[in-house]
């Protein structure tokens, strides 16, 4: 099934069951996306584009419901990021919220942009995806290390929804969605939320005081988030008592903030392991504690661990960790990329990982170029090719420095050609304007040469 046949079949079973906060039922949602979805061309390209609200979450299943491809884009996307995207996806339409459509009215003017209405015809039934249509594209080609669209198949993002639901072992799950819908991360909350006939509750900016009134309030028992979300209640939250899992991905999780929230707390925080081209892969068993591990593939998914002479990693030995299972992605839309990444029929994950005696994995570090600031990841060799487009600049590296909980935030050391007269903070600014914040370089150094 596709996730908006999922809401579908619930729709019909429990109608006025919540969905989205104590205010839209799965009927009522089934109404508004049905209407939306018949204005959205079938087999057609919808970019979202929106900030966390039940509109952005609607809009983000209609564009399933009308059996289109969707691109989901990170409501921060804005300036050259963006125009480049649009550009490369050619949507024929894109939906945005308000903020979004005045934020970029100059990029966006050049398509065909909305703020999605709910009135429209009914589209009595979902489309039927196969297993090979595009359903869903993102633009983190974390693997090739380049922003880059990676498709997905609208059925194979369904299946790993529901993989995971059953791995989990809750019956009905109650959440809040802390990080945009347009991540993998969200879209899994979404998806497992919607597997289980549960109740999702979007918010546009993370407060820890406004999360923990919400898990309070609508006695939630699910929480999946980065690490940083659970370093700030450790600060400022409060209750939780609800809570029953609670999983960090998306960015290392130190030993400090799982002691931290079982102490403040009394619960265990256990990661799941994911990523844009395979989506959600591994998770942690809730009995296994007290140690910082990524679990075990789920259900369907295999696993190899290749060091560099192409040898297997025995027990305690480090290797990149190569993945088969059927929900992976169709592959990149630049099809040279392909090749790369894909060895007879396994995925090259680019991470480097280690397996226990007890079939744990533990995350060890990257071979692929990538960072991850905030849990968003940022690709070097994105930022090099903005930098290298200035007339002074001759050389660049971009690299990441330690920045604790937070991961790693980019830097530039920069080569200046013969002749050319530029400062450190010019070039910080040159590059600053045109990304978005979580991009940003932190520093620019200039260099004699790059070793």
């Amino acid at each position: 099934m596709s996730i908006a046949k999922v809401l579908q079949e619930w729709a019909k079973s429990s109608p006025n069951r919540y969905l989205i906060t104590d205010t839209l039922t799965y009927e009522q949602a089934r109404d508004k996306i049905s209407r939306l979805a018949s204005k959205i061309p079938e087999g057609g390209t919808v970019v979202h584009l929106m900030t966390n609200s039940v509109e952005s979450i609607l809009v983000y299943i209609a564009g399933f419901w009308a059996g289109a491809k969707v691109v989901a884009l990170d409501p921060l996307t804005s300036a050259e990021d963006l125009r480049f995207i649009l550009e490369d996806a050619s949507p024929d339409l894109v939906l945005v919220d308000e903020e979004i459509q005045k934020r970029e009215k100059e990029i966006i003017k050049d398509f065909k942009a909305e703020i999605p209405t709910f009135n429209g015809d009914i589209k009595e039934r979902p489309f039927e995806y196969s297993d090979s249509t595009p359903g869903l594209s993102y633009y983190y080609a974390g693997i090739a290390g380049r922003t880059m669209e990676v498709v997905h198949s609208g059925l194979r993002v369904e299946l790993n929804n529901k993989i995971l639901y059953e791995a989990l072992g809750l019956s009905t799950i109650s959440t809040v969605l802390t990080v945009p819908i347009a991540h993998v991360l969200g879209n899994s909350v979404l998806g497992v939320t919607l597997e289980s006939g549960g109740h999702l509750v979007p918010i546009k900016k993370f407060d820890p005081v406004e999360v923990s009134q919400l898990i309070n309030k609508y006695e939630m028992n699910f929480l999946a988030t980065v690490p940083m979300v659970y370093d700030s209640l450790i600060e400022r939250g409060n209750g939780l008592t609800s809570l029953e899992t609670c999983i960090s991905t998306a960015a290392p999780l130190f030993p400090s903030t799982v002691r931290g929230f079982k102490e403040k707390f009394e619960k265990d925080i256990i990661q799941q392991y994911g990523f844009t081209e395979g989506l959600v892969l591994t998770l942690q068993p809730r009995d296994v504690t007290g140690v910082i591990t990524i679990g075990k593939p789920l259900n369907k998914v295999e696993i190899r661990l290749v060091k560099d002479d192409g040898s297997e990693a025995k027990p305690g030995e480090v290797g990149e960790l190569w993945v088969k299972a059927p929900w992976l992605m169709l592959g990149y839309r630049d099809t040279r990329e392909n090749s790369t990444v894909w060895n007879n029929g396994w995925l090259k994950t680019g991470d480097l990982v280690s397996l226990d005696e007890n079939g744990l994995l533990y995350f060890r570090g990257v071979k692929k170029r990538m960072l991850k600031y905030k849990g968003y990841p940022i690709f070097p060799k994105d930022l090099e090719n903005i930098l290298m487009r200035h007339p002074a600049v001759k050389e660049v590296k971009v690299f990441g420095e330690d920045a604790g909980n937070l991961g790693q935030q980019p830097v530039a050391n920069v080569v200046i050609k013969e002749g050319f007269t530029v400062t450190e903070d010019e070039l910080l600014n040159y590059v600053n304007s045109k990304v978005a914040f979580y991009k940003r370089l932190k520093k620019v150094n200039i260099v004699g040469n790059l070793e």
